[in-house]
């Protein structure tokens, strides 16, 4: 015990060493600020998971994306605290701090120009709904999943799993794929040798299977017919309104069932081909 209370004394005499208390002081700060946001982002969840079951109950999309600005805000809050509290170890208060900001507010407002347009776009994309986390949307030539929307940022994952950070401030043009009915597009080819009203039949069955056997088509599928003659080829489009994100679901199945009842029906899908015509001319 007794080499306990000598380490531990010798401990204190470090610590009244200016630089090195200075030091533990401030990692006792980020340590807490560390805490502090793991702590404030469980609480959060919990909250926004405890709602879902509430009377009143909002959209997924929306509670991810009220969820991750509130998340936004807490870690902006406590870095502000952090930064506060490090500098009065310094004897520095935020008043001068501000002082200094004011004087120098013109050799530092181009920099900022465009935080203050990053974060007022960030207001205005969450006040309007312009888009929320778990939509599909195209940014700037970026598609993907919204993953956060911030009051700064904001961030698309697209189907390849590279994450998107985007400046609100740049955001200028915004599609948002997942509003509303989506429409499936599927283009059948078939040889001009083929009775094209057999086959309309039985694209015209297929898509009644479909209709009766998935939940996420809101309307169709329907065969619209003749809509292209090409070099090889007479083209045939079906068409579909489906749920949010589910169109390109519903076309991987409306071509999958054309292939199975194409191949039972004996029905050949074109190819490129030529006819050479060989005339003996006597000479």
């Amino acid at each position: 015990m007794e080499a306990i209370d000598q380490l531990y004394q010798k401990f204190l005499n470090l610590y009244d060493i200016k630089i090195l208390k200075v030091t533990f002081d401030i990692i006792k700060i980020l340590v807490i600020a560390f805490i502090g946001i793991k702590i404030g982002d469980i609480l959060i969840s919990r909250f926004y998971k405890l709602h879902t079951k509430g009377k009143i109950q909002l959209p997924e999309r929306k509670i991810g994306t009220l969820m991750s600005l509130t998340k936004n805000i807490l870690r902006y809050v406590i870095y502000f605290i952090a930064a506060a509290s490090i500098l009065k170890i310094f004897n520095i208060e935020m008043t001068s701090i501000l002082a200094v900001a004011g004087i120098g507010s013109l050799a530092i407002g181009f920099g900022a120009q465009n935080l203050v347009k990053d974060v007022i776009s960030g207001f205005f994309i969450i006040f309007e709904d312009q888009f929320g986390v778990g939509d599909y949307i195209t940014i700037n030539n970026f598609s993907g999943l919204v993953e956060e929307v911030g009051l700064r940022i904001s961030k698309i994952r697209d189907f390849s799993g590279d994450l998107h950070i985007i400046p609100n401030g740049e955001i200028k043009t915004v599609t948002n794929h997942t509003r509303g009915s989506m429409r499936a597009l599927v283009n059948v080819g078939i040889p001009y040798e083929e009775d094209v009203d057999r086959i309309i039949n039985v694209l015209t069955q297929i898509c009644e299977d479909i209709k009766k056997s998935r939940n996420d088509v809101i309307e169709g599928p329907t065969v619209l017919g003749i809509t292209d003659f090409q070099d090889s080829q007479v083209l045939i489009t079906i068409i579909a309104k489906t749920e949010p994100m589910k169109q390109w679901e519903v076309e991987r199945d409306i071509r999958y069932r054309i292939k199975k009842v194409f191949d039972r029906e004996k029905i050949t899908f074109p190819y490129p081909h030529t006819d050479v015509t060989i005339t003996n001319i006597d000479t």
